[in-house]
């Protein structure tokens, strides 16, 4: 059962990569705006509680995943940091609140 579910969480990143590759230019704009929005409200709310250090990882992977699509790095790569970039913006969101 689990060999399954991770073939098809491959299957899913082959299909997104191969999505983003046909339409880079749509997708990347589409994505940096996205990620610089959601990057942003994250900044708002850790500068809100004076926490230099959650603002400045925000701000890493945030120009970490706008660069990847800036430099036209590999449609897997810039969507792994692009994913990743979400996913510790998100982690970072309830820390704001303590």
């Amino acid at each position: 059962m689990g060999t399954k579910s991770k073939l098809k969480s491959i299957h899913w990143f082959e299909k997104q990569a191969q999505y983003f590759e046909n339409n880079r230019f749509g997708a990347m704009a589409l994505m940096m705006t996205a990620q610089s929005c959601w990057g942003s409200i994250v900044a708002m709310f850790a500068l809100k509680t004076n926490s230099l250090i959650l603002l400045s990882i925000c701000a890493a992977v945030t120009m970490a995943s706008n660069s990847a699509f800036i430099a036209q790095s590999p449609a897997k790569w810039s969507l792994a940091v692009f994913y990743g970039s979400l996913l510790v913006n998100l982690l970072i969101l309830p820390f704001t609140f303590i």
